[in-house]
């Protein structure tokens, strides 16, 4: 009997992987729609399990998007250690971009997630970067003066819709906005940098 909670631990542990699992591909194949029922089903869990570890759909997705922005965190460059702010800068939104590209039924949530996190959090991570970008970069020259932080973002709710209507080609038509954005918003514009082509 020694053994039972940590026996049960473990089982939770295991069925709130399942979970995660299979809302992420569920969401990917169907976007957010798909029922908590659903999940269960895909997860191998039952109804009852799933609403323990997730009350909610909504709590499901926080959790995932959550972890979505861990990662981009975990892997954003530091922009008082990078040669350039825009450096910095640009490589953090092709990043989340790209992470709705890959996840085009959590797009939407991941551009939300990005915002309050650029909005609310000073200790990092996305923050920093969209931070020294648009207070350190104008004076560089090399974004627009008038360029706000919701200026940024933006792209990344414009990505989010971009996916949305580009079923079957999410990756390239992304990675083709972005760069027409970025494009956008510098004062003084890269030469000889072409947008990558979207198949037709």
């Amino acid at each position: 009997m020694a053994h039972a909670p940590r026996r049960l631990r473990a089982d939770a542990t295991r069925n709130r992987a399942l979970i995660l699992t299979a809302a992420r591909e569920a969401f990917v194949e169907n976007g957010l729609h798909v029922s908590m029922a659903e999940i269960a089903r895909r997860a191998g869990v039952g109804f009852a399990t799933a609403q323990r570890r997730f009350p909610t759909k909504a709590d499901l997705i926080r959790e995932i998007v959550a972890e979505e922005l861990a990662e981009l965190r975990d892997t954003a460059t530091d922009p008082d250690s990078a040669t350039h702010p825009w450096e910095a800068f640009t490589e953090a939104i092709r990043a989340c971009a790209a992470h709705q590209a890959t996840q085009p039924g959590l797009a939407g949530a991941i551009a939300d997630a990005v915002s309050e996190a650029a909005h609310t959090d000073a200790t990092g991570g996305i923050s920093s970067i969209f931070a020294a970008v648009t207070q350190h970069a104008p004076g560089s020259g090399v974004l627009s003066s008038d360029i706000t932080l919701d200026d940024v973002l933006a792209i990344l709710y414009g990505n989010a819709g971009v996916i949305a209507h580009s079923p079957g080609s999410e990756q390239p038509a992304s990675a083709r906005y972005v760069e027409v954005a970025l494009r956008g918003i510098r004062s003084a514009p890269a030469q000889g940098v072409t947008p990558p082509a979207v198949p037709s």
